[in-house]
């Protein structure tokens, strides 16, 4: 028995023992630790008295909540930093110049082969490598070449995968998932930038011709280019992003969108609240900060129109007698037409009637679709909506998704008109916000615009 109890204390003693060397152990781990976690927090004490709101994390929100105030940061970019950045890109312009001074005639030769290239004048037997070398010497000079997908293919002819640097896609929410395949082939990097909720792809192919080629060739339907942008395709590849509602009606429930830039900084209020409210689920930053004195033109409003002489398809010439008195109002306090407003409507046949109607201040290319004016902004924008009374078709259409209406609003940086049919309009999706957020004139700017309206027409324009 006594053998046995000291077996057992024995047991006990190397289990003390080996316990005691774990604790020990973890209080050597438990010492280091600390003293990293203390040279850290110095590093990051440092780093804050360094870089100070430009450090992520350390922003100030003052007014904003925190969220807000990290989107609106730019990390790292302090002063300091930023100098150097530019000095270090105007050396390498520098350098560029250099170069090109010191090797003159070559440039020079190499450059003229490069127009030969550009312009379908090379021979059709130059090598790959010759045509490769003479896209260099171009981008040597000049960095940047813009072009169309349309133009993309006889541009580059001769180019083959990976001979380009970077390709950048711009308005991709409007292109199909088709159109960059060849951009991107050609190039080794490729950045896609767009909005999915803003105008989609027009595509002229009839949809029955659409789904004879998907079937042919045992595509999914989620390829046909009038359901999926180069965007779309783009956010479905990225790791990172968020998730906005999908609009009535689609088959999802859901929109992903990748690496999403949430400051905007185009739009005075009301715009950026409606286009936040229809479109991003309330995601959206508000980064407008002005220091000029334009408070009179930071409002919305709506001029209601009833139907009164008979319209003309989804044109009302009530509405241009409006929009005429708008134009008049706006160009007698000093607004430039030809750079600060777009007129703009969703349908064509109004903006027909526009371009009969309006006061001729208002250049041609500044009267148009919404579509037209994609990627565009004007400090005012006049929106004329047409389909008024009966034509719930039409405005059915353009309310079945938020992109038509995001994109008319967000046009305009400083000042919105809206001239329509209220009553018709304010019942549809989307609409509904617009007519919360815009207060219509009152009866008596109403009578008074009326009253004027006879003599703008009657006098013809007095603008200028």
């Amino acid at each position: 028995m006594y053998e046995e109890h000291t077996q057992t204390a024995a047991a006990y003693d190397r289990a003390e023992a080996a316990h005691r060397g774990v604790l020990e152990e973890a209080g050597r781990a438990l010492r280091a630790a600390e003293g990293r976690h203390a040279r850290l927090l110095a590093t990051l004490v440092a780093a804050m008295e360094r870089w100070g709101t430009f450090m992520p994390g350390n922003e100030e929100p003052g007014e904003r909540t925190e969220e807000d105030a990290r989107e609106l940061s730019s990390p790292w970019s302090d002063p300091e930093f930023t100098r150097a950045r530019t000095r270090l890109f105007l050396a390498a312009m520098d350098l560029h110049r250099a170069f090109i001074e010191g090797a003159a005639d070559r440039m020079r030769k190499n450059l003229d082969a490069a127009m030969d290239v550009l312009c379908g004048d090379a021979p059709k037997t130059l090598k790959p490598e010759v045509v490769l070398a003479a896209w260099q010497s171009l981008f040597l000079a000049l960095p940047v070449v813009s072009t169309t997908f349309a133009s993309l293919d006889r541009m580059f002819t001769g180019l083959g995968p990976r001979s380009l640097g970077w390709m950048l896609i711009d308005e991709a929410g409007q292109a199909t998932a088709q159109m960059p395949v060849g951009a991107l082939w050609r190039a080794r990097r490729g950045v896609i930038v767009g909005d999915p909720l803003q105008l989609e792809p027009v595509v002229t192919l009839p949809h029955t011709g659409q789904q004879a080629l998907r079937r042919t060739f045992g595509v999914a339907e989620e390829w046909e280019p009038y359901r999926t942008s180069a965007q779309r395709v783009a956010d479905r590849l990225n790791s990172y992003g968020t998730w906005l509602p999908a609009p009535q009606g689609s088959e999802d429930d859901r929109v992903w969108v990748g690496s999403p830039l949430r400051v905007h900084r185009r739009c005075d209020d009301p715009m950026f609240t409606i286009s936040n409210e229809i479109a991003y689920d309330g995601l959206m930053v508000h980064g407008v900060h002005r220091d000029d004195d334009y408070a009179v033109a930071r409002r919305g409003v709506w001029w209601p129109v009833s139907e009164g002489r008979a319209p003309q398809g989804k044109w009302s010439p009530d509405e241009g007698d409006c929009a005429n008195v708008i134009v008049h109002r706006l160009v007698d306090q000093g607004l430039d037409p030809e750079r600060e407003l777009f007129v703009i409507s969703p349908f064509r046949d109004v903006v027909a009637g526009l371009r009969r109607s309006l006061c001729h201040v208002v250049p041609r290319d500044r009267v148009g679709t919404v579509h037209t004016t994609q990627g565009k902004e004007a400090d005012v924008v006049l929106l004329v909506l047409g389909a008024g009374g009966d034509k719930a078709g039409p405005r059915a259409w353009a309310a079945s998704a938020p992109n038509l209406l995001n994109v008319a609003v967000s046009r305009a940086r400083r000042r919105l008109f809206v001239v329509g049919d209220h009553d018709a309009w304010r019942g549809h999706q989307h609409f509904d916000v617009l007519a919360r957020q815009l207060p219509c004139i009152s009866e008596a700017e109403q009578a008074a615009m009326r009253e004027l309206a006879p003599t703008v027409l009657a006098e013809g324009c007095r603008c200028r």
